[in-house]
């Protein structure tokens, strides 16, 4: 009998534990998008929208065309970044519209992590994942791209390196980042997935879709992952449509977890009362 009360004991403290000091157990964040947590994701731009609409995560964005005789347009970038508690962030500069703004990118950043999406889909836009590192100046005539850090971006149906200004402007794409791609760009004609996992490990990532390997390569210069998130593209003066159902991210360097969720929408809630 006391052999079972000290086990009850055990298991209570266990759960007590769990709940109280999430950081020393689950060190994962799940957002099933009912509503949208500001104080977890950050919009670097002016030209995409994004909302939580029946349980997902939406995102707009539109074109305008260039102020020239043939009214062409170029494709326009911008990300919604997520950003967890722990570690500390480092304001830097970004030029949206022709106005210097700050943005964050997380010091020292993601050393380790996997991201698994659900229900992800794209109409007329670009839409995934993307992960970003800041690399020197690049060599040449365009030493003003290097504040611009260098992406992977991991797309629902195609996937290549870029760099881009995090206020949404131009893009510059393959030879021109000023790094050789490792990760070829590969297009594929899906335009929905069930499920997308992304995962890094100080330079070897990896990258599934509906459970197909899509990329496996090593980048070892890209060891520590500073800026991550959803990324939607736009090509066309028509609003591009993309929509993602829940994102989940683990891996060492996080602090949040379910329970941390739920402690802050607890006190969210009594504030209200």
């Amino acid at each position: 009998m006391k052999h079972i009360i000290r086990v009850l004991i055990g298991l209570t403290l266990f759960f007590v534990s769990d709940i109280f000091c999430p950081s020393a157990f689950a060190q994962s964040y799940q957002d099933d998008f009912d509503i949208l947590e500001e104080e977890s994701w950050e919009h670097w731009g002016k030209r995409a929208i994004w909302k939580v609409e029946n349980g997902m995560l939406k995102g707009w964005i539109r074109v305008p065309p260039n102020p020239n005789p043939k009214g062409l347009t170029l494709p326009k970038i911008e990300l919604l970044q997520f950003k967890d508690s722990s570690g500390a962030y480092e304001d830097i500069d970004a030029i949206i519209g022709g106005e210097l703004i700050q943005r964050q990118v997380k010091n020292p950043g993601y050393e380790s992590f996997t991201i698994t999406v659900q229900n992800i889909g794209e109409k007329q836009a670009d839409f995934g994942i993307a992960i970003g590192m800041r690399f020197p100046e690049l060599p040449g005539d365009w030493p003003f791209f290097g504040d611009w850090p260098f992406f992977y971006l991991f797309l629902i149906h195609r996937s290549y390196s870029a760099r881009f200004g995090l206020g949404g402007g131009s893009v510059v794409f393959g030879k021109s980042t000023g790094r050789v791609p490792l990760n070829p760009d590969t297009i594929w004609k899906t335009k929905e997935l069930g499920s997308m996992e992304l995962r890094f490990n100080k330079g070897h990532i990896q990258w599934f879709a509906d459970g197909e390997k899509r990329a496996d390569f090593e980048d070892p210069e890209f060891s520590i992952t500073e800026i991550l998130g959803f990324v939607i593209i736009g090509d066309r003066r028509d609003a591009g449509h993309a929509w993602v159902d829940s994102f989940k991210i683990s891996g060492p360097g996080l602090s949040v977890s379910p329970q941390a969720k739920l402690a802050t929408t607890w006190g969210q809630l009594k504030q209200r009362q």
